[in-house]
């Protein structure tokens, strides 16, 4: 295989194409370049920062990711008298299908039997479905008498004698706390033990809404974000403006779910918001939870909005319940890093595609067939398909995201082996590139001082980097494409015309207006019109190779 020659419009502009296909893929990893972490519905978290660090309260940024439905614009409001006092019952998938063991720094009861602080409490199932027996030991790990001090106990619930305040300051030694192999999980609120519908052991949390989102938004965002950025609203730095948007975005996730989880439960722990009790709680996340108290958002209807949410949107929200907007915050950038996810570079090995779709055989290309029209490339990938010798798969770009682990499904394919040109490069005589189709920005020279113009531009064998070629020779090298040398580094003072690469991507050759071909790096010298042809007084404008 060999790159694309680059072609000359009028001096100024040179346009070169992405690696022509072949019948199997022409490398072995199919490389990706992409934007955002998550599905990016409704509100980015990095993009709430970056908004709050541009002087944006909470309420301005919910309005901003969830102002706009289908039907209507969504309002910031406060739920009812009381129902800020809900309790919100949280299935403990970390102990999914084992005994719930508890312990408790204080005393704790589960029905009319008493326990010391320190003690622990073993919940058997027995007999019928949902029936448990209760053991007493001195510690997670027992030892566990031979008589329950409880038996066939319907659903049995472990109360502590005391649920501590948000900002108690003993609310760990209060708590109750799940017994874990990997560690305890310690909560607010009680502790139960039941099985499924299918009969399967539950565990499941028990306790008031607040301190619910307030075990939440610190699994969601960093409470460091909330002392970064000058002084805000409620005398604390802006970036707290985040945590109170993660604040309410939690509680109407939640709020609009109740009873959601098999009938028995309204969340989960793991895989709809993160909550992880105590864990990482701080007295600043616990202050965006008190100081936005009932807080949620509300859909047109009057119902509570399932807020979605995610790490990154990449720089444009996605089409859902509502409306997608630009998200300019997306590319914040903090003290010691910028969003790592707003840009992102992912290589999935071919022989992973083939293993995981077998019926495709050995792997072609990999096209995306739609998008969703919203951002740069076109948007996320709504279609598209992995074509091989043995057949096609379609599927969706979440699913193709899903399956070999990318950030997200807004995404091209930089390494594109099929179809003719899947993008291409323009660069200017000034250095200037840009980018169309599948073709991945790397760089350029546009506004940076140049002693001559640009004349010509190469891409890299595998599509990730390109050359430029100034008229003097000078060679200025982006993203995979290595620098081997120009003609002013060797003394040589032609003017340029061209640029070829060689199949490995490891050396090129530069074209000489006056007929002459200098090889760099792995490049062949096989000679050029200046020193082969008798009497040669032309002008060389171009030359392409063939490949082996």
């Amino acid at each position: 295989m060999v790159a694309s020659s680059v072609v000359v419009l009028s001096g100024l502009l040179g346009v070169v194409g992405l690696p022509p296909s072949a019948a199997a893929y022409a490398f072995g990893d199919v490389t990706l370049v992409g934007h955002g972490w998550g599905p990016g519905i409704g509100m980015g978290q990095w993009g709430a920062l970056g908004y709050a660090l541009s002087h944006m309260s909470y309420g301005q940024i919910l309005q901003h990711y969830y102002g706009q439905t289908t039907s209507g614009p969504t309002t910031i409001g406060t739920l009812t008298s009381g129902a800020e006092a809900t309790n919100v019952r949280v299935v403990l998938s970390q102990n999914d299908g084992n005994f719930t063991i508890i312990t408790s720094g204080s005393p704790f009861s589960i029905g009319t039997a008493s326990f010391a602080g320190g003690q622990a409490a073993e919940m058997v199932p027995v007999g019928s479905p949902g029936h448990f027996d209760v053991y007493q030991g001195s510690g997670c790990a027992g030892p566990w008498p031979a008589t329950p001090v409880l038996s066939s106990v319907v659903d049995p619930v472990a109360t502590p004698a005391v649920n501590p305040a948000l900002g108690a300051p003993d609310a760990s030694e209060e708590a109750l706390q799940l017994c874990l192999a990997g560690g305890n999980m310690t909560v607010r609120g009680s502790i139960e033990a039941m099985v499924n519908a299918s009969g399967a052991l539950r565990t499941v949390n028990t306790l008031p809404l607040e301190q619910y989102v307030a075990g939440v938004v610190p699994n969601e965002s960093p409470a460091s974000w909330g002392s970064i950025g000058g002084a805000g609203p409620q005398g604390q730095p802006w970036g707290f403006q985040e945590l109170e948007a993660q604040a309410v975005a939690a509680r109407s996730y939640v709020m609009s779910n109740l009873g959601s989880v098999g009938g028995y439960a309204d969340i989960c722990d793991e895989g709809c918001q993160s909550y992880q009790g105590l864990l990482n709680e701080t007295p600043v996340t616990d202050q965006a939870t008190m100081d936005t108290a009932g807080v949620v958002v509300f859909m047109p209807d009057g119902n509570v909005a399932t807020t979605f949410y995610s790490s990154s949107t990449g720089g444009y929200t996605a089409p859902s319940q509502f409306l997608p907007v630009v998200d300019a915050g997306d590319a914040v950038c903090v003290p010691g890093a910028c969003n790592p996810h707003h840009n992102w570079q992912a290589q999935v090995p071919v022989g992973t595609i083939e293993s995981t779709f077998p019926q495709i055989g050995t792997l072609e290309s990999v096209d995306v067939t739609q998008r969703n029209g919203y951002g740069d490339m076109g948007g996320r990938v709504v279609e598209m398909s992995l074509v091989g010798q043995s057949g096609t798969v379609s599927l969706s770009g979440s699913s193709f995201a899903a399956d070999f682990g990318l950030q997200s499904d807004w995404f091209n394919v930089a390494s594109q082996a099929s179809g003719g040109v899947a993008g291409y490069w323009a660069a200017t005589s000034t250095g200037s590139v840009y980018s169309f189709g599948d073709a991945a920005f790397y760089g350029s020279m546009g506004g940076k001082p140049l002693d001559k113009p640009i004349v010509g531009m190469a891409a890299t064998p595998d599509g990730r980097g390109y050359w430029l070629v100034a008229s003097d020779g000078g060679i200025f090298s982006f993203g995979d494409a290595a620098f081997e040398g120009s003609l002013p580094e060797i003394g040589v003072s032609a003017s340029a015309s061209g640029i070829m690469p060689v199949d490995a991507g490891q050396g090129y050759l530069v074209v000489a207006s006056d007929g002459g071909i200098f090889s760099f790096g792995d490049a062949p010298d096989l000679g050029d019109p200046a020193e082969s042809v008798p009497g040669w007084s032309g002008r060389l404008v171009g030359a392409a190779t063939v490949p082996v």
